[in-house]
């Protein structure tokens, strides 16, 4: 009797044992949020969640060959890769360029959703009369939408070209008036509120304004590449930080990560996006047919800053990218480069 009931509990206790391998093993199951202080953040084995070890080391070497001074992969917000390169730390910050104008886009939908503006009104409602040298009949016409959209009609010198919404041009100091259209509607500087409704609620400790910014240009962050993360996991969450929703319009958050017109579709509001029938670039003409990356996951959407800044988020594969540094070997670009490309067609060799 005894040998009839061993072979049955010894079975039981193999599965029981094998079970709990495999849940250490497997990848997890919940998103994680690294406390809003301190350095903690806990990290994911690549390994373990089946990835090509020897592809993704050669994707890092080929990432930090390139000039980076910071490469983070997120997967469901765990570290599955930090790696840093010239001195760089994890509290190291440095200007993000355009990847500020991403962030820009979501604290437009945040102040709307709190009542501050509402992107359908006329940036004049905001700023006052002659904020740019069109006239104001036409000046009347730009709304904060057309600015967030890159669809404002006017020139780099903010004199008129076109009727607001019938051309996509990449154009920053058209943007750069957002900035003082949130100002306008918080009544706060660019610090306060943005540390205030940004920063503070998902722990982007090392982030402030260029005071000076290089070049003259205009507003710009400084971020370190864990702030970077941070945004991004916070993109790949829909706005959401562990539990709490930082933007509670869902209707913005899908419209910001979606085509803003048929000029450019691979254009949101302030946001990159793949994976649309066509693309232009700053200093583009006509659109170009096909993907904005075609190696990359086409739900990719991405903050891109100029000397090839970046954070890609991927919400079908739990997955934030962040590379910092300066101007790869890929040729200079405003946006994006053939680094991008380059940097995912190594990268979808190793995670499977």
């Amino acid at each position: 009797m005894a040998a009839k009931h061993y072979f049955p509990a010894l079975l039981l206790a193999l599965a029981f044992f094998t079970s709990c391998s495999k849940d250490v093993a497997s990848p997890p199951a919940t998103h994680y949020y690294p406390p809003p202080a301190g350095s903690v953040w806990e990290t994911a084995d690549a390994a373990s969640l089946g990835w090509d070890m020897g592809k993704l080391n050669e994707a890092v070497d080929y990432i930090g060959a390139n000039n980076s001074d910071a490469l983070i992969i997120l997967y469901k917000g765990r570290i599955v890769i930090e790696k840093y390169w010239n001195g760089f730390t994890p509290s190291s910050s440095a200007r993000v360029f355009s990847v500020t104008k991403s962030m820009a886009g979501f604290m437009v939908g945040l102040a709307q959703e709190q009542g501050k503006l509402d992107i359908g009104r006329k940036v004049s409602d905001y700023l006052g009369t002659g904020w740019s040298g069109a006239t104001l009949a036409q000046e009347s016409q730009i709304t904060v939408r057309h600015l967030v959209s890159m669809t404002s009609g006017l020139t780099e010198e903010l004199t008129y070209e076109a009727a607001a919404g019938t051309k996509w041009f990449y154009n920053t100091p058209a943007y750069h008036r957002v900035f003082d259209v949130l100002a306008s509607a918080y009544k706060q500087n660019n610090t306060d509120y943005t540390k205030a409704q940004l920063w503070d609620k998902i722990g982007m400790q090392d982030s402030f304004w260029d005071s000076v910014p290089v070049g003259g240009g205009g507003p710009s962050m400084s971020c370190s590449g864990r702030d970077m993360a941070r945004f991004g996991l916070l993109m790949v969450s829909e706005g959401k930080w562990n539990g709490t929703a930082i933007m509670n319009d869902a209707s913005y958050f899908q419209s910001m990560l979606g085509s803003s017109q048929s000029l450019n579709p691979s254009y949101g509001y302030l946001w990159w996006l793949n994976g649309k029938s066509s693309y232009a670039l700053p200093g583009m003409g006509a659109p170009v047919a096909g993907a904005l990356m075609p190696n990359a996951p086409p739900d990719l959407v991405a903050a891109l800053g100029y000397n090839d800044k970046k954070i890609y988020v991927v919400k079908s594969r739990d997955l934030v990218v962040v590379r910092h540094g300066g101007q790869s070997g890929a040729p200079s670009s405003l946006a994006l480069s053939s680094f991008d490309n380059e940097i995912w067609k190594r990268l979808m060799l190793a995670i499977r």
